[in-house]
């Protein structure tokens, strides 16, 4: 399966489901071609974490129930691990979404934790993960 990795704090909102779009500056079909999507995901939480400015947007789109659920997150247990999977459905340019504001918007549904996070190095763009190396535990 293919992990895409960002910024912790983003990618926990699409785990959630309260986030439907991931915005990239670059088209999905770097990843996929039509044929294969839908498509399972992983989501890989970068090392580093979203800027204020990020986390004040963050806070005026989600309500208080989920605001209050996104600060009681330990933010470094997800930094550098894989701890989520989602589905990408498709490449949109525009969308009624308060959470889109790219050049391409990645259509996400059906997120899913994965407990306990598993650490991973990350990459940019789509990167492949040998399942195996999730599930196998010494």
């Amino acid at each position: 399966m293919k992990a895409l990795s960002g910024y912790a704090e983003w990618f926990w909102l699409m785990a959630k489901n309260y986030k439907d779009v991931e915005n990239r500056n670059w088209p999905l079909s770097r990843g996929f071609t039509l044929a294969q999507l839908p498509a399972r995901i992983y989501l890989h939480a970068s090392k580093t974490g979203a800027s204020r400015d990020e986390i004040d947007f963050i806070h005026k789109a989600l309500n208080d129930y989920q605001w209050n659920e996104f600060c009681e997150v330990e933010w470094d247990k997800l930094r550098g691990h894989i701890f989520a999977e989602i589905t990408v459905y498709g490449d949109v340019l525009e969308l009624d979404s308060p959470w889109f504001f790219g050049e391409h918007g990645f259509l996400v549904g059906e997120g899913k934790f994965i407990n306990p996070p598993i650490p991973y190095r990350g990459q940019l763009g789509f990167f492949p993960v040998d399942d195996k190396l999730l599930y196998v535990r010494g």
